[in-house]
């Protein structure tokens, strides 16, 4: 029998799978749609033009993600003869955490719907196998616009590799080329601090990191705005969850995840 720490991450598995797929896929997607709406071959010529989850997600990434929290897709690559100007960097960019925005907003959409015709899906406050099949279906989805928001906020950090350092050297390097050469400088040692600041800090304080903190703002306000109402508490992949010691507690909830009246 397994132990409920080790049941739970499997839950969390299942349930992520979908919404990281589906976010990572679309993000990728639109990069390599706008290089070719400039004219650029590249992407299509790699497969890159293509909603096909295994031409997007990268493996290492996505075991990455569901271990520790922290992962990747395949970047597209783009020829620069074609995406010369600084607004077509921005712009190029700006495509992928946008297009996360946008599914957001449309699976926010569809909660609400979902939420408005079976109000006692909000009572499933926990993924778990023994959801109704409604359940399930709610349980995706949350996931699914957890990671779409998570994924918005997080490539908008104006630091190498992310979108947003290409949104805002397109925009002003032109203008301001100090910093974005400080940056490529330095780009080592962002690296170990961004990894610290994800990873390790979190481990030392017991809590959670601060880069984290708008996107778990952001995901509360969509969800009150779009969904309505008050977002449910969101879990994802860790293996720290195989080694939970609340085990009685956590195997209750796992039995009766939903309150049906």
């Amino acid at each position: 029998m397994l132990g409920s720490g080790v049941e739970f991450y499997l839950v969390l598995v299942i349930f992520a799978l979908p919404g990281i797929a589906l976010a990572f896929t679309v993000h990728e997607y639109c990069h390599a749609a706008v290089a070719t709406g400039y004219g650029d071959p590249l992407p299509r010529s790699q497969g890159r033009l293509s909603l096909n989850p295994a031409n997007q997600v990268d493996p290492l990434g996505l075991v990455m993600l569901l271990t520790i929290g922290f992962g990747f897709a395949r970047p597209v690559m783009y020829n620069p003869l074609y995406v010369r100007t600084g607004r077509r960097r921005a712009w190029l960019a700006a495509a992928g955490p946008l297009s996360n925005l946008v599914l957001a907003l449309a699976l926010g959409v569809v909660l609400r719907l979902l939420l408005a015709s079976s109000p006692w899906l909000a009572t499933c406050t926990i993924p778990s196998f023994d959801l109704p099949v409604l359940g399930f279906i709610y349980w995706f989805l949350v996931e699914a616009f957890y990671v779409s928001v998570i994924l918005f906020v997080f490539n908008l950090i104006p630091i190498p590799p992310l979108d947003g350092f290409g949104v805002a050297e397109g925009l002003f390097r032109s203008r301001y080329p100090a910093p974005f050469q400080w940056v490529e400088l330095h780009r080592t040692g962002i690296y170990i601090a961004l990894i610290l600041a994800v990873l390790v800090l979190p481990q030392l304080t017991g809590g959670y990191s601060p880069l984290y903190l708008p996107m778990f703002a952001a995901f509360n306000w969509l969800w009150g705005h779009v969904v309505t109402g008050i977002a449910p508490q969101t879990f994802f992949p860790n293996i720290e969850w195989l080694f939970y010691q609340g085990g009685a507690n956590l195997a209750a909830a796992l039995a009766s995840p939903c309150v049906i009246t």
